[in-house]
């Protein structure tokens, strides 16, 4: 398994929840991948800011086989 990781910054006033946030956040990181490798398995964790602040930043992580 290999790993890569991103640091995504979303507008806070985008969506009403963290959860629809982090999705955000995976759609953004997966238009600046530069391998489109599928199966790959994403996941966004918050790293500061919540919904509704300015901005909400997250690390976006690939989980990929080779």
């Amino acid at each position: 398994m290999r790993y890569d990781y991103y640091t995504i910054d979303v507008p806070g006033d985008c969506a009403d929840s963290i959860f629809a946030l982090g999705f955000l956040a995976i759609r953004e990181a997966e238009e600046r991948a530069r391998l489109h490798c599928v199966p790959a398995h994403w996941t966004a964790y918050p790293i500061s800011g919540k919904a509704g602040d300015v901005t909400v930043r997250f690390q976006v992580r690939r989980k990929r086989s080779a």
